[in-house]
């Protein structure tokens, strides 16, 4: 597949204002014109895969499933990844339209490996799924960070564990694609720094 559309991904734990700069990017393309798809992983269309494992993941969809082990959880956003990565994002790319990708499959591996699951499952979980995103990888990746986040869903210690594991996951894959970290304690300078960005790369 030859890839003319260009994919950004936004990624960071939950709570480090990504929302706000996943809105500001889908501005940016609205603003000059351009072909773009936004899509959330696992997803927020009603109807498909990613939106039955959203429902599930935040329990409201849950009653008919007891005990889901969190590796079966990440096991279901993947499935439901590859299905928007053939169904939607892989076509989207090549008539040119721009994907901006709220979360990747960094968030698999690291709320996982947060969670303590089986190390060797998740990683071949994974590459099933990087395999499929072969070879359209993102244009330019950000994460998000930081230092205390907005909302209350993790403790600081908790926080502080998975921003950890976003910066070792960071400092691996930036040797393949582009990896622009933002600190996002300063809204107004975040959203700055991305516009520049993205004027850049686009």
């Amino acid at each position: 597949m030859t890839s003319s559309g260009k994919l950004i991904v936004f990624e960071g734990p939950d709570g480090v204002g990504k929302s706000t700069l996943v809105e500001s990017a889908i501005g940016f393309f609205k603003q000059r014109g351009l072909s773009f798809l936004g899509i959330s992983f696992p997803g927020k269309d009603a109807g498909t895969l990613g939106w039955l494992v959203d429902q599930i993941h935040h329990k409201r969809r849950g009653q008919e499933i007891s005990g889901l082990s969190e590796l079966s959880l990440q096991a279901l956003h993947i499935a439901a990844h590859l299905d928007h990565i053939e169904t939607q994002i892989h076509p989207a790319l090549q008539k040119g339209t721009h994907v901006v990708l709220d979360r990747f499959w960094w968030s698999t591996w690291v709320y996982g490996r947060a969670a303590n699951v089986q190390t060797e499952v998740l990683d071949r979980l994974i590459d099933a799924e990087r395999i499929a995103w072969v070879p359209a990888q993102p244009a330019q990746l950000f994460l998000v960070e930081r230092t205390t986040p907005f909302r209350a869903e993790h403790n600081q210690e908790r926080h502080a564990r998975l921003s950890a594991l976003y910066t070792e996951l960071a400092n691996c894959e930036r040797t393949l694609y582009a990896v622009t970290t933002i600190s996002n304690d300063s809204i107004e300078e975040s959203l700055q720094s991305l516009r520049k960005k993205l004027d850049e790369l686009i």
